[in-house]
């Protein structure tokens, strides 16, 4: 994230790159590729998560009409898509593309979900200072979780 961008930026990027991952994967048959598509996708995806419990619930709790509530639903929704990916992992090959399939929709759900409703929201009640630190506090927590997967 470039110096100074803000949450919303720094998120929207993140989900972009997902995004692209999870939209690869949707288009190919199973094969290698494939398979390797999904490592890369599921472990952005939980790093990005574990950001974002961190740092923006509780900026949605603090900021948000309702934050608390889609707080609760955010971390609902992330417990969901970490028990798919925890299948994809450790399933047999029979369950794989179930799973699969149910990840890259769940993905897609949580981004479009982010970044028209949340994250626009978040911009105007908190203000862009405040928007602007946690988005430092995001680009920390992404950079380091990224440096000690190497």
């Amino acid at each position: 994230m470039p110096e100074g961008a803000d949450a919303t930026t720094e998120l929207s990027r993140e989900h972009a790159e997902i995004e692209r991952l999870v939209l690869r994967i949707a288009t190919l048959e199973p094969c290698l590729e494939r398979a390797l598509l999904v490592r890369d996708a599921t472990s952005r995806f939980l790093t990005h998560a574990k950001a974002e419990e961190q740092f923006l619930l509780p900026a949605f709790r603090r900021y948000l009409p309702g934050g608390e509530r889609e707080a609760v639903e955010q971390e609902r929704h992330v417990h969901d898509i970490r028990a798919t990916v925890e299948g994809i992992e450790h399933g047999d090959d029979d369950e794989f593309n179930a799973l699969v399939n149910g990840f890259v929709l769940d993905a897609q759900r949580h981004i479009e979900r982010q970044d028209t409703v949340l994250l626009p929201a978040l911009l105007d009640a908190a203000g862009r200072e405040e928007v602007n630190h946690i988005g430092r506090q995001v680009r920390h927590a992404l950079l380091t979780e990224r440096e000690g997967d190497r």
